[in-house]
């Protein structure tokens, strides 16, 4: 980690430009609105917004020396191979209020990159068909006798992004803390009992919702932010946070920028609680620093995946499993690939 005088801490003020990720749609309205307008008012440093890319393109531009951002978003299941890599600069902490740091207490704030956001994969279901009794953890989900109607999961090609494989485990009594490593043919197991009540294994966010908008299914996994940005267009998906899968992006500065500097800055920027109470108040994507909560009001806060009275209701994704090589030579992301495609070839 790097130092600084703590007079920095109150003063982010700058020349210059800064290439920031830009996310699009109703999160690129909260990041303007939350972090770009007012970090540029405060600084006077001119924030440039430039389309995010996958990890694949943004790794090949950084190894040719032409990173696509100074300030780059990877999703948290993608940041140890830039970390394995050396592709990131370490997070200058002397820009910061030491308290925002202790403030991370879900995901912690590393060295080579900052928490961007928290989103959980939850339990969703139709909020009419079951007023009267709704499914409160994932074995609910696979009891289709109590809760009859069809499902919707991630096809487990997504990998971690999907948290099916998690999922299944905790449908089948796995406890929290005994997820990982994945017990592959367990979980496959489980999936097995589910499969007849599948209308369709979906392959992103908005499929995840549609089908329950349509009505092709009515209990199933969604992400909360997708499943709040559908009732407010009118749908009426329940949602329940135990057991909840937390994930994560971050926000990075590759090797090789221009404006390191500023880029330390803007990050630094974001890391106060009260422009992380404006993102929060525009998408209900999670704050990172809890202390956004303090600027939160509670019917808001009630929305969010790392509110306080829900967090711990919650599992964090373990991204160093999902990383890691195991014996057959594949990290968990590939094997997840390879052990769905197996099990659907052999049900066919």
């Amino acid at each position: 980690m790097l130092s600084r005088p703590s007079l920095a801490q109150n003063s982010l003020r700058g020349t210059g430009s800064v290439i920031v990720h830009f996310g699009g749609g109703t999160m690129g309205d909260a990041q303007r609105i939350a972090y770009s307008e007012p970090f540029e008012r405060e600084t006077g440093i001119r924030v440039i917004h430039q389309a995010g890319v996958t990890a694949g393109v943004q790794r090949a531009a950084i190894l040719a020396g032409a990173p696509k951002h100074d300030v780059a978003n990877i999703s948290g299941g993608s940041m140890a191979a830039f970390e394995q890599d050396n592709l990131l600069l370490p997070i200058d902490y002397g820009f910061w209020n030491e308290r925002d740091r202790a403030g991370y207490d879900i995901v912690p704030a590393a060295r080579l990159y900052v928490p961007a956001m928290l989103y959980s994969m939850v339990i969703a279901f139709d909020a009419q068909r079951y007023a009267n009794r709704s499914p409160q953890s994932w074995a609910d989900v696979w009891n289709a006798r109590d809760f009859p109607g069809r499902r919707t999961l991630a096809a487990g090609a997504n990998a971690a992004d999907g948290a099916s494989y998690e999922i299944a485990l905790l449908a089948d009594g796995v406890k929290p803390e005994d997820l990982y490593p994945i017990d592959w043919e367990r979980a496959l197991r489980s999936l097995d009992r589910i499969r007849p009540e599948v209308t369709k294994w979906w392959a992103n966010g908005a499929e995840s919702v549609q089908l329950q908008v349509d009505r092709q299914a009515t209990i199933g996994s969604a992400w909360n932010g997708r499943i709040d940005g559908a009732n407010d267009q009118g749908a009426r998906i329940g949602k329940n946070w135990n057991q909840g899968i937390l994930q994560w992006a971050g926000w990075a500065i590759p090797r090789g920028v221009a404006n390191a500097e500023n880029a330390q800055k803007y990050i630094a920027f974001m890391s106060r609680p009260e422009p992380q109470a404006r993102f929060s108040e525009i998408i209900t994507y999670g704050p990172t620093n809890s202390l956004a909560f303090n600027h939160i009001p509670a019917d808001r806060a009630a929305l969010l995946p790392t509110a306080p009275a829900v967090k711990d209701l919650q599992i964090v994704q373990n991204y160093t499993f999902w990383n890691a090589v195991d014996s057959t030579g594949q990290t968990g992301l590939r094997r997840a690939i390879s052990e769905w495609e197996r099990w659907v070839a052999s049900r066919r």
